[in-house]
């Protein structure tokens, strides 16, 4: 089980690094094949747009197939994609290859998923979904990483190549993972009993806490570094010291939050988390030297390091096998949206003032993850179950 794991770490790595390199030079690459500024805009897009509904579609794919065909087809698929980029002449070749890649996205992250919690002790899914949130932080560390430089050295067909390269590797991987016995639901779905599950306390906190997170996380992506470069004068090198310092504290406190999740609730390192996340979010715009900006970047990582494993968790902790696909597809689906919503929106904020402005009204949507972070604190903590669950009362959340 803990070798399966560790294929299931490392296709995941694999299986979304290309996603991740592309985000600082797709806009960059759209403009080299002739893309004006609202066509880049549509390109750039275009994923989200797409990969959002797919991983929808696809979790409950994951469910009636088993884990690993659709995980398999999707990095296939993924590969493939990495191929049209590189052909790609014209702006809506450019196109069709991000609807391609955003719907084999869609199959690769809730099989993932799905197969990480379906491995884990009840006890330990805290810890599971912290090393599947590392996998997916190192991720992004390694494809922000190597994308500049190799662009710069080789050019963008040499990137596309590599990365395809990668998720052939990471299929190769997946081939050797075993699938666990009996997760695969041949019956319909039974709707109304999904749809309780997931009004429940403790799953309803787990999506607003991803989704109050990647709302802000939009907007620090989109914003930050315009407001260190244009507003503060800082050149690169501190743009990219301060985002060095949130993807190192996230990296690093994943594995403590899974472990307090399965200690204390899911909901507790989850609310410590949006609350460290939004304070962030409102200091950042304060702050002016070096030392107070890498300062308030370390402690946007913690909360983003403590928030992913325990929403995840508190979303798939007593999900049954037979619709975990669905659940954890809906919760990339919201993990995607939180980011499509959030940049625009705030940076809508900032348009008729300033960057301060729109970063520090982000703070504020922390609070609706937080209300229902509490209702799963102090409310009723084990959550319904959809009809035909076999699970035991020993899978339940933990109280903190």
């Amino acid at each position: 089980m803990v070798r399966d794991t560790g294929k299931i770490l490392a296709t995941t790595l694999l299986g979304t690094m290309d996603t991740n390199a592309l985000v600082p030079i797709i806009a960059l690459y759209a403009a080299t094949l002739g893309a004006d500024v609202v066509q880049v805009g549509i390109i750039v897009g275009l994923y989200s747009a797409v990969h959002a509904p797919a991983n929808l579609l696809f979790g409950r794919l994951a469910d009636r197939w088993g884990r690993i065909r659709p995980l398999q087809i999707g990095l296939a698929w993924d590969a493939v994609s990495l191929v049209l980029y590189a052909v790609a002449t014209d702006p809506l070749q450019l196109a069709l290859a991000r609807v391609s890649h955003g719907i084999g996205g869609g199959l690769v992250g809730p099989s993932t998923m799905s197969l990480a919690s379906d491995l884990a002790a009840p006890d330990r899914k805290g810890r599971t979904m912290a090393l599947y949130g590392m996998s997916i932080a190192l991720a992004v560390v390694l494809g922000f990483g190597i994308s500049g430089p190799v662009v710069r050295r080789l050019g963008y067909s040499a990137l596309f190549t590599i990365l395809a390269v990668g998720l052939v590797t990471g299929l190769a991987i997946s081939v050797r993972i075993r699938e666990p016995s009996k997760v695969r639901e041949k019956g319909r779905l039974d709707t109304a009993s999904l749809a309780a599950y997931l009004r429940s306390p403790g799953p309803a906190a787990g999506y607003a806490a991803i989704f109050s997170l990647y709302v802000m996380l939009g907007a620090f992506t989109a914003l930050v570094p315009l407001h260190l470069q244009e507003t503060l004068g800082y050149g690169p090198l501190e743009v990219g010291l301060a985002f060095t310092a949130f993807g190192v504290f996230s990296l690093v406190l994943h594995y403590p939050a899974g472990v307090l999740a399965d200690r204390l609730g899911s909901a507790v390192p989850a609310f410590v988390g949006l609350l460290a996340t939004a304070a962030a979010m409102a200091v950042i715009p304060l702050a002016r030297d070096v030392p107070s900006i890498l300062l308030t970047m370390a402690v946007f990582g913690v909360g983003h390091g403590f928030v992913f494993p325990s929403s995840s968790a508190l979303v798939i902790r007593v999900a049954p096998r037979e619709v975990s696909g669905v659940v954890t597809g809906l919760f990339y689906a919201i993990l995607v949206a939180g980011v499509a919503i959030g940049a625009p929106t705030m940076a809508a904020v900032a348009y008729p003032s300033n960057y301060g402005v729109g970063i520090w009204a982000s703070a504020w949507v922390a609070f609706f993850g937080i209300a229902l972070l509490l209702r799963a604190m102090y409310g009723s903590v084990a959550p319904a179950r959809p009809a035909g669950s076999a699970r035991s009362a020993a899978d339940a959340e933990p109280r903190p």
